[in-house]
C-alpha cells in the first residue's frame, strides 16, 4: 500500500495579490487590506511586511506611520476575492479529482496527492499547477508537500519564505539531514494546531523549534496539554492523522453577520441590513440544497467599555422547515421588533439558519400545507433563475430604501471589476489603455 501525500497549496497575501492583478502600479510598492469597515490589517504584501506592519493590528494604530512609508491601504473587496478564488478552485479541479481536494479557506486547498504520485513527478506537476494559476489569474502561488496534512503546511510555509525550493517544497524527496535542518530553524508556534500561546507553555518542557517537539514524548504532552499536541507529534514524524474532509457535506448552521459601519438607532434601516443577511444566508441554503426549521436573530449594541456587547437574542421555530425566502425573512423581522429597543445603539447584527437537513430527504406530513409549498418552490427556482441570470441584486425580498449607512466602511475598495457591469475594465482602442467604464 503506498504511503499517504498530501500537498496544500495558497495563494501568496491572497488579497494584496487581487489587488495587484488589475493594478500592476502596486507591484514592488508595500500594500495592506483591511477588514471589515477598515478596522484590521488582514493582508499585506511582502514590501508591508518588511515594515514590520503586523496581521490583525488595527490599523488606526499604525496609519500615520505607514503612510509616511509609503504603504497603500485597500478596504476588503469581497466580490473581487470570492470570484477569484471560484476561478482558483476551478483550476484546480482540472488537475485534480473532487475528492482529492479540501478547501480550508477562500485561498487555500488541501490536495491528496497518493493516487497522483505513480502517475507524475509531483514537484514537476505541482509547478506546472502554480504556472497555469500565474498566467489564468495573474495569481503567485506556493505548495507544500508531505506524508501528513500537518508536514504539507509547514511545507508550505518553507515554500513561500525559502526561495530556493523556487515555491514547491517537497518534505517527501528531502533527505532526513536537510529535513531535520529545517525543524531545527523553524518556531514551534509555526506549526499548525499550535499557536503563540500553546507554544509558550511548551517552553516549560524545553520545546522551542519544530525539532523540539516532533521527537517530544507524544503521550506525556497529550496529558498535559490535550490529543492534539499527541496528534500534532505523529503528523510532524509523517504519520496521517488526519484525512481531508467531505467537501459535500452540508453545514449544520449557517451564519451571517456583520457589523455597521456606525451605531444605529432607527428600526427601519437596521431592518434592511436584516433583509440584507437573510439573503446572504438563503444564498448559501440553496446552494447546499437544504431547508431551515430555525431562524436566530441577535442584536449587538454600542457599549463604552468595549467595542460591542451581545444583546438578547431570539429564536424562532418555523412550523415546517423549509427554504422560502419570504418565510424566512419575515420570522427574522418579527425577531427585530421583539429586540430592538429605542433608547439603545447597535453595532452589529446576525442572523443564523439551523436546524438544516437535506432538502431531497425531506418527506411532508399530513398537516403541512403541500400546495402552497410546491407554489412556492416553483417561486424560489424562478427567483432563483432570475438571480443567476441577472444578478443576485435584480430583485429583493422586503422593501428597500436608498440609505446605506448600515453597511460597511469601505473609504478605500478597489472596483469589483469581474462582478460588476459598471465596473468591468475595457480597452480604449483609440489610446490602446485599459479604462474603466463609467
Amino acid at each position: 500500500m503506498s504511503e499517504q501525500i498530501f500537498a496544500l497549496i495558497d495563494i501568496n497575501n491572497c488579497y494584496v495579490s487581487c489587488e495587484r492583478v488589475f493594478n500592476p502600479s502596486l507591484n514592488n510598492k508595500p500594500v495592506v487590506v483591511l477588514s471589515n469597515n477598515d478596522g484590521c490589517v488582514v493582508s499585506r504584501s511582502n514590501e508591508a511586511k518588511a515594515l514590520s506592519i503586523d496581521m490583525a493590528i488595527p490599523w488606526h494604530e499604525v496609519e500615520q506611520q505607514a503612510k509616511k512609508a509609503g504603504v497603500l491601504a485597500f478596504s476588503s473587496n469581497y466580490a473581487l476575492y470570492g470570484d477569484f478564488s471560484d476561478r482558483f478552485f476551478k483550476i484546480l479541479k482540472i488537475f485534480f479529482k473532487d475528492e482529492d481536494l479540501e478547501a480550508y479557506s477562500i485561498d487555500e486547498c488541501f490536495i491528496n496527492l497518493s493516487s497522483y504520485q505513480d502517475l507524475f513527478d509531483l514537484q514537476d506537476y505541482c509547478r506546472k499547477l502554480i504556472k497555469t494559476i500565474q498566467k489564468w489569474l495573474g495569481l503567485p502561488c506556493c505548495i507544500g508537500i508531505g506524508y501528513s496534512k500537518t508536514q504539507a503546511k509547514l511545507a508550505n510555509n518553507f515554500a513561500k519564505k525559502r526561495r530556493g525550493f523556487d515555491s514547491v517544497c517537497d518534505l517527501t524527496g528531502l533527505d532526513l539531514c536537510s529535513f531535520e535542518g529545517l525543524l531545527l530553524e523553524t518556531s514551534v508556534a509555526e506549526v499548525w494546531c499550535v499557536g503563540r500561546k500553546t507554544s509558550k507553555r511548551l517552553q516549560a518542557y524545553n520545546i522551542y523549534n519544530c525539532y523540539d517537539l516532533t521527537f517530544a514524548n507524544e503521550h506525556y504532552l497529550a496529558r498535559e496539554f490535550s490529543v492534539v499536541i499527541g496528534r500534532t507529534i505523529r503528523e510532524l514524524k509523517g504519520q496521517s492523522c488526519i484525512a481531508l474532509d467531505d467537501a459535500d457535506i452540508p453545514s449544520k448552521r449557517i451564519l451571517s453577520s456583520r457589523s455597521f459601519a456606525s451605531a444605529l438607532n432607527n428600526v427601519e434601516i437596521i431592518k434592511q441590513a436584516i433583509i440584507f443577511h437573510v439573503n446572504r444566508a438563503h444564498q448559501r441554503l440553496s446552494k447546499q440544497r437544504q431547508l431551515c426549521a430555525v431562524v436566530h436573530v441577535s442584536l449587538y449594541e454600542k457599549v463604552a467599555q468595549a467595542p460591542y456587547k451581545k444583546a438578547q437574542s431570539s429564536v424562532i421555530g418555523l412550523m415546517y422547515a423549509t427554504d422560502d425566502l419570504m418565510i424566512l425573512t419575515k420570522s427574522a423581522l418579527q425577531q427585530i421588533d421583539v429586540l430592538f429597543k429605542e433608547n439603545l445603539k447597535y453595532v452589529k447584527v446576525a442572523v443564523m439558519f439551523s436546524a438544516l437537513h437535506s432538502k431531497s430527504q425531506h418527506i411532508n406530513d399530513l398537516w403541512h400545507p403541500v400546495d402552497f409549498i410546491q407554489q412556492r418552490d416553483q417561486l424560489m427556482d424562478t427567483l432563483s433563475s432570475m438571480k443567476q441570470r441577472f444578478g443576485s441584486d435584480c430583485i429583493q425580498v422586503g422593501y428597500h430604501s436608498n440609505q446605506e449607512t448600515w453597511k460597511m466602511r469601505q473609504q478605500n475598495r478597489s472596483p469589483s471589476y469581474t462582478t460588476r457591469c459598471s465596473e468591468i475594465l475595457s480597452i480604449d482602442d483609440s489610446h490602446m489603455a485599459v479604462t474603466q467604464i463609467k
